[in-house]
C-alpha cells in the first residue's frame, strides 16, 4: 500500500514560474514588516507570503541552526542535556563585550555550563556567547561550526550564507528558510517547544525572560504559542519566527524587518490568527470538492468527506458498503467492525491511530474519529484495509484507490 498526495505547496525554484497563475490570497493580513511567510506546519504549505525569497539579515533567529545542530548532536549520542561545556576564555569575552549587539548574558571562563542550559540561554534571552560556546565544543571551533550550520542548511533546501553561530554579526538567509528550519526542528525534535515555551530562566542568580511576548502569561500572549525565537539587529530590524498550535493544528509564522518590538509581535499575531483562519477556509474547500473513485469508480458519498490536519478523512460506513461490507458499530468498546462475505475481516478503533486487517495490526498516523455521529478514518486506513494505493490531488479534490498500480 502506498499513499501519494499532491500538495499546493510550490517548490522554491518554481514559485516565481507560477506566481502569476496563484490567485492573490483574500483577506491578506495588515502587517508592518516587509518580509514574511505563514506555513502550515502539518503540510509546508505556504498560506501568505510577502518577499519570503528575499535575501535577509536573520539576526539572533541564526540561533535556531545553532540549537538544531546541538540536538543532532544530541541525537547522535555526542552529548546529552546533562553534559557540562567548559566556556573559553574567548567565549567569555564575547559575552561581556557590551560592542556587540544582542542580548548581555556573562558568561565566566572556565565555568562549566549544562548543554540544557545553554540552550536556554540560547533560545529564551538569546544570549549570543552561549551560541559560541556550544559550537566550539561541537566542532573545535566556530568557523568549522559555521560550516556545517551551511551544510545543513543546504540539506534542508534553504538559502543560507551563515558567518557566525549566533547571529549579532550581519549575515544572510530569507524567511522561507526560516520556516523551512523551524518546521523540521519541531517535527524532528519537539522536545526544543518545551524550551521555547519557558517564559524565564534564572542564571547566576539573575533571571533572564523570554524574548517571545505571545507565550501564554506574556506581555501580548496568543493562544497556543510554544516558541519559537525573535531576532534583532539594526541592520536587520526586528525579527520573529514563532509557532501556535490550536486544534491539533499548528502554524509557523516569520516576520522580518519589522519597524519595532511591538510591531513584530503584532504582525506575528495577526499572521497566525491569519493561518488558522486560512487553513480552517482551504480545508473546508477542500473538503467539498472530494470526489473517491474504486478501481475507476466513482463513490458516491451520502456522508460528505472531511479535511482535518491536512488529511482527507473519509466517512467508513459510506466507503466500505459499496465493497460489500457489513458495519457494526459496538460503542461499550469504541470500535467499529467490519466484515465481508468473502472472510475479509477490520477493526477500527476509535480515538486510535491503529486498525486489525485480517489479523494483522496496522498502525497509521491519523486516529479514527466520530464526527457529527459518523465515523471517519484516514484515506491511509482506507488503502490499508483495501490493499490499494491511493492519491490525492488537493487542487481538484479526487482521490484514487486503485489495485492496478501495486
Amino acid at each position: 500500500m502506498k499513499i501519494l498526495r499532491k500538495l499546493w505547496i510550490v517548490p522554491l525554484a518554481l514559485l516565481l514560474a507560477v506566481a502569476f497563475f496563484i490567485a492573490p490570497v483574500q483577506g491578506a493580513p495588515n502587517i508592518s514588516a516587509s518580509i514574511a511567510v505563514v506555513m502550515d506546519y502539518h503540510t509546508g504549505e505556504i498560506l501568505y507570503e510577502r518577499e519570503m525569497e528575499r535575501r535577509w539579515i536573520p539576526a539572533s533567529m541564526t540561533k535556531s541552526m545553532t540549537a538544531f545542530i546541538t540536538y543532532l548532536e544530541i541525537e547522535a549520542g555526542n552529548l546529552t542535556p546533562d553534559t557540562r561545556i567548559r566556556v573559553s576564555a574567548g567565549a567569555a569575552a564575547f559575552s561581556s563585550d557590551r560592542r556587540q549587539q544582542g542580548s548581555f548574558v556573562p558568561l565566566p571562563a572556565g565555568e562549566y555550563i549544562s548543554v540544557e542550559i545553554l540552550l536556554q540561554l540560547l533560545m529564551l534571552p538569546s544570549a549570543n556567547a552561549a551560541a559560541v560556546v556550544l559550537a566550539e565544543h561541537i566542532s573545535g571551533s566556530e568557523a568549522v561550526f559555521v560550516a556545517r550550520m551551511n551544510e545543513v542548511a543546504a540539506e534542508l533546501g534553504m538559502y543560507s550564507s551563515f558567518t557566525n553561530s549566533h547571529g549579532a554579526l550581519p549575515h544572510h538567509t530569507n524567511a522561507y528558510s526560516i520556516a523551512i528550519l523551524t518546521r523540521e526542528f519541531i517535527s524532528r525534535f519537539p522536545d526544543i517547544l518545551r524550551i521555547t515555551a519557558i517564559p524565564h530562566m534564572h542564571f547566576n542568580g539573575v533571571r533572564y525572560n523570554n524574548t517571545n511576548f505571545l507565550l501564554p502569561g506574556a506581555s501580548v500572549p496568543f493562544a497556543g504559542t510554544d516558541g519559537f525565537k525573535t531576532g534583532t539587529l539594526r541592520q536587520a530590524g526586528w525579527n520573529h519566527s514563532v509557532t501556535a498550535e490550536r486544534d491539533g493544528r499548528r502554524v509557523i509564522a516569520v516576520v522580518m524587518n519589522a519597524p519595532d518590538n511591538a510591531s513584530r509581535h503584532g504582525d506575528a499575531r495577526r499572521l497566525l490568527q491569519f493561518g488558522f483562519d486560512e487553513i480552517e477556509r482551504r480545508e473546508a474547500e477542500r473538503a467539498e470538492r472530494i470526489r473517491v473513485f474504486m478501481d475507476g469508480r466513482l463513490f458516491p458519498l451520502d456522508t460528505p468527506p472531511t479535511v482535518k490536519h491536512g488529511e482527507a478523512l473519509l466517512p467508513i460506513r459510506a466507503v466500505f458498503e459499496q465493497l460489500g461490507y457489513t458495519v457494526e458499530w459496538q460503542g461499550v468498546h469504541m470500535l467499529a467492525q467490519l466484515t465481508h462475505p468473502n472472510g475479509d475481516n477490520i477493526t477500527f478503533f476509535i480515538g486510535r491511530n491503529l486498525a486489525i486487517v485480517n489479523g494483522d495490526v496496522f498502525v497509521g498516523e491519523t486516529p479514527a474519529q466520530i464526527i457529527n455521529g459518523s465515523i471517519f478514518v484516514s484515506m491511509e486506513f482506507v488503502a490499508h484495509a483495501t490493499n490499494t494505493q491511493v492519491t490525492w490531488d488537493m487542487e481538484t479534490g479526487v482521490i484514487l484507490f486503485n489495485r492496478s498500480e501495486q
